[in-house]
């Protein structure tokens, strides 16, 4: 390699760690710019908060979600007001969440994804504005009873619209009820009118099974002759919220010997919720069976669903 190209490829090397260099200063300075909108739409909320104070939670660990919709409606964030990474309008649908901690609020905005809703149509400052009281997304227990946190509309005169049509869809299609009885997920849209001006918010509803299946098990003391004929199935009653057959693994034997064995029990649902639990069997001679008799400290083993 001569001298001459041993220069270019110097050359080369040093033009690429200057224009990395700038690239990551133009990086960093946009990430700043980036956190100071943040800042900006926080305080906004803030505001917004203190002049709508009233309708804001009103027991420690209640949540309202409010889309930045609302606080371009009310002026506390101009509606033009582009985010400095995408070059686009802040969303009409980004989200900011008030908690109630003990005698404050915390006010959080979450940054834009790629799986939040771009809105960018114009605001109407005379529509009611609506915010969600909970989360955005919503859990139902399967098999449980779902309660719907409900919503709030404020008008442009600061008053409470109390006329809001509340409609639910599954898979597209419009239903009636959230139905617990089965997983799925649902979008319930919340709409309102004042001065003939409407407003709307949705919040997804996700029905789910997160329970493990319940387990209990009787003590067991069988003699040498029954090991042969033993089912490792009685004494043990499952129940679990989803009401379907349950999958059992076990693991371990019981040997015709006589002893103590400790038997796994590994229950599980269709959504992947197990319980494990362990379970000593006695084998003793025959004379010796007493399956009322109190089990002793050794037999007793930390189960933990």
């Amino acid at each position: 390699m001569d001298d001459g190209f041993k220069k270019l490829l110097i050359t080369i090397g040093v033009f690429i760690v200057i224009a990395l260099f700038f690239t990551l200063i133009r990086f960093v300075k946009s990430n700043d710019k980036y956190k100071n909108q943040i800042k900006k739409i926080e305080n906004a909320l803030k505001e917004w908060g203190e002049e709508y104070e009233e309708f804001l939670p009103q027991k420690t660990g209640e949540v309202i979600t409010v889309p930045l919709q609302v606080l371009k409606q009310s002026g506390y964030i101009e509606e033009g007001f582009k985010n400095t990474k995408t070059k686009e309008k802040f969303s009409n649908q980004m989200l900011m969440k008030i908690t109630k901690v003990k005698k404050e609020y915390q006010y959080e905005v979450f940054d834009e994804d790629e799986n939040m809703i771009k809105e960018y149509d114009d605001i109407n400052k005379k529509a009611p504005m609506v915010v969600l009281k909970g989360e955005k997304v919503e859990y139902a227990e399967l098999n449980k009873e779902y309660e719907d946190l409900g919503y709030i509309a404020i008008t442009v005169d600061g008053k409470k619209a109390d006329e809001v049509k509340i409609s639910i869809e599954k898979d597209g299609k419009a239903v009636s009820r959230i139905d617990t009885s089965s997983t799925g997920t649902y979008k319930v849209t919340y709409r309102t009118s004042y001065a003939k001006e409407d407003s709307s918010i949705t919040r997804i509803v996700v029905v789910r099974d997160t329970e493990k299946p319940e387990v209990e098990m009787e003590k067991l003391i069988i003699t040498l002759e029954d090991v042969d004929t033993l089912d490792l199935m009685d004494g043990v009653t499952m129940k679990d919220n989803s009401n379907e057959e349950l999958q059992v693994k076990t693991i371990g034997e019981v040997k015709k010997e006589i002893g103590k064995y400790i038997i796994t029990y590994q229950v599980s649902d269709s959504s992947g919720n197990m319980t494990e639990k362990k379970r000593v069997i006695r084998v003793e001679e025959e004379n010796n069976v007493d399956n009322d008799e109190q089990i002793d400290f050794d037999d007793n083993i930390n189960n933990s669903d």
